[in-house]
């Protein structure tokens, strides 16, 4: 290929008075540039270039290079010979550092280099093992060799850039998918992220409050915060001994010491499988049998599910009717309407369940529903007389009344009325998988009258 600024003849050097021969193309080039000498003899037999210069002969060896612009280029970018010169030129490569990185992975497919150099793996690669000698030490050993490794590494595993790459090798992850699913989920580092998903938590931001609270598992960290939710200043074994008492039958009598047994086992629950310890978290306050008779006779909160009789030493758990009782208002004001044929839920549905409850001798009701149902109501205008004869709440918008449902039963083991079953709370949440159904009470209303069971 001819340069523009440089004409190139073919000659042969019969006798010359003077003959200059350069050593360095850089000067030649320099010369000729100064000089402003476009002229330039190809000595074919002497494989020289030479010029005209002040009735000398300036020449130097081509080394096998075709133009003098070449050779420049090639000196420039540090080429040691032609050879090596034209075969980068082949695949576009500018610099004899990329050229022998590619050499040794021996990239031959100019579309492939282009592919690799485009998504960054050719400059990259340099930047990766400096990385690997500033992090882990020059005693570390590279684990891909060259850039092609690395490259056929990172496609394998769905990288679609060295970019992206680096940023997952330097927090630790190989997969392109488990780094986006991490990355999503809010984890910086693979080492977390492993530790997180063995220990069943869901996201970076509940991993990261276990740790604070030095809790190791994500089941660990739900009884803790169901315990704390309901009774956050209590000790955790006073909160389950009332967690205890809430799933009592009602309307009976307990012993102190059926009480006592009843605790331990439910401790179990607690405790390390493999050390059979409390963990470290749970605060104790109990030490015997006499710390869990006082608490029965002096702690408020045992109000609420019976009387302690200090004397007799026993405990009489309230009638159902004592209790609080939380209502799915969705759900009950859908009851017995089929949704396929367009018909729509009813406060009147609400207003015969919350006067069955007090006929019963419920005295504390509370009614959450879906912010959405007043929207979808038959009979809306009755919302007003229900709220005379109950406490109503609606869900904030875009939240769903189970997860406040759920909340209001966690802090204050009330009973629930509902009809939905929370499969999918239960998926999520261990609490909600061992306890929801102790507290959960199931209905039918047909002809305007209700059908409760559970309630005997």
């Amino acid at each position: 290929m001819k340069p523009n600024h440089k004409n190139y003849f073919k000659a042969s050097v019969l006798s010359a008075s003077t003959v200059i021969e350069m050593e360095n193309i850089l000067d030649f080039c320099k010369y000729l540039d100064h000089h402003t000498i476009k002229d330039v003899f190809i000595i074919e037999n002497e494989l020289k270039f030479a010029v005209l210069s002040h009735n000398s002969l300036l020449q130097i060896q081509t080394n096998a290079f075709l133009t003098l612009e070449d050779a420049k280029k090639a000196s420039l970018n540090q080429f040691p010979d032609a050879q090596a010169f034209y075969e980068a030129l082949e695949l576009d490569i500018s610099t004899y550092q990329d050229f022998q990185l590619v050499k040794v992975c021996g990239i031959k497919d100019k579309t492939l280099f282009d592919q690799i150099q485009q998504e960054g793996f050719v400059s990259g690669f340099e930047k990766y093992k400096s990385y690997l000698q500033e992090e882990l030490g020059d005693s570390e050993k590279t684990v891909f060799q060259d850039i092609l490794a690395l490259f056929n590494f990172a496609k394998a595993n769905n990288f679609e850039n060295f970019e992206i790459f680096f940023d997952a090798f330097k927090a630790g992850f190989e997969n392109f998918e488990m780094y986006r699913v991490a990355i999503e989920k809010g984890f910086k580092s693979a080492k977390d992220f492993e530790i997180a998903l063995e220990n069943g938590f869901p996201d970076n931001e509940l991993y990261q409050i276990a740790k604070n609270h030095n809790v190791q598992t994500y089941i660990e960290l739900q009884q803790k915060q169901s315990l704390e939710l309901a009774y956050p200043n209590l000790k955790h074994d006073e909160s389950v001994l009332l967690f205890l008492l809430s799933k009592l039958p009602q309307d009976k009598k307990v012993g102190l010491n059926k009480l006592y047994s009843l605790l331990e086992t439910a401790l179990e629950e607690y405790e390390n499988p493999n050390s059979k310890k409390r963990e470290d978290w749970f605060l104790k306050s109990f030490e015997n049998i006499a710390d869990i008779a006082a608490f029965l006779a002096t702690n408020e909160n045992v109000k609420k599910f019976g009387t302690f009789d200090v004397d007799g030493e026993f405990f009489e758990i309230n009638t159902i009717k004592d209790r609080s009782i939380v209502i799915d208002g969705s759900n009950v004001a859908y009851n017995s309407i089929s949704r396929g044929d367009g018909q729509k839920p009813m406060i009147a549905n609400l207003i015969t369940m919350v006067n069955f409850l007090k006929k019963k001798g419920f005295l504390d009701i509370l009614i959450i529903a879906d912010a959405s149902l007043r929207h979808k109501l038959g009979d809306a205008s009755r919302i007003k007389e229900l709220g005379e004869i109950a406490k109503y709440e609606i869900a904030p918008a875009a939240t769903t009344a189970d997860v406040f449902l759920i909340t209001h039963v966690k802090a204050r083991h009330c009973l629930l009325l509902s009809n939905d079953t929370f499969k999918d709370h239960k998926l999520e949440d261990s609490w909600v998988a061992n306890n929801i159904d102790y507290y959960r009470l199931t209905f039918m209303i047909t002809d305007g009258e209700v059908i409760m069971p559970d309630l005997k």
